[in-house]
């Protein structure tokens, strides 16, 4: 079970992963690399976790930590293909309730209609969303999702929203958004069936 201990060095970790993406253009396959064994050092302490709810937490944070973000919102998508608000967090680590659960619909039904990680770097910079209601009213200027897939199975989706612009983005931080959201993808259905089996 993971510590509140745990949670500095996540953060410390995922601060690692940016930076290696930041570097010089030059090297920014090296880069690309180095980030992701860095994901992997962090992705096995997942895999250790079998308590649902502190793994969903660890994501959460995991994700934020990374895209230096506000809010990241955790959603299983149930038998009817309908969205369940499973866990929403925010920057200061506090947990957010469901009913402050404002994401970009816009930027949820792209992400379901692509099957693939979808992100906005800059919501002002990009012509089909800077205009969406509910990116305006919520002043959002980054968001990422991505959806949580085990064996082809889609069972969830990991989206994360800032108010602030990247300061830097390349492809690599989709493959690295998307990857931490198919290991997340793993571990909870490891560890939903741990606790089932318990």
């Amino acid at each position: 079970m993971p510590t509140n201990d745990q949670l500095p060095n996540i953060d410390r970790t995922m601060d690692e992963i940016r930076d290696a993406l930041t570097w010089t253009e030059e090297r920014k396959e090296v880069n690309e690399l180095k980030a992701l064994q860095l994901l992997l050092d962090l992705t096995r302490r997942f895999h250790t976790t079998h308590d649902v709810h502190h793994l969903v937490e660890m994501i959460l944070d995991s994700a934020i930590a990374f895209a230096d973000a506000d809010r990241a919102f955790l959603m299983m998508i149930n038998d009817d293909d309908s969205l369940r608000f499973k866990m929403g967090r925010d920057h200061n680590k506090q947990f957010i309730p469901q009913e402050e659960f404002t994401p970009s619909t816009s930027v949820i039904e792209k992400t379901l209609q692509r099957g693939s990680t979808f992100i906005v770097p800059d919501t002002l910079t990009d012509t089909d969303f800077n205009k969406r209601r509910s990116i305006q009213d919520l002043s959002l200027r980054t968001i990422m999702c991505s959806l949580l897939t085990v064996k082809d199975v889609h069972i969830g989706l990991l989206y994360v929203d800032s108010q602030h612009p990247m300061g830097f983005y390349s492809a690599a931080h989709v493959n690295v958004i998307a990857s931490l959201a198919d290991q997340a993808a793993v571990a909870i259905n490891n560890a939903t069936k741990f606790e089932t089996r318990s």
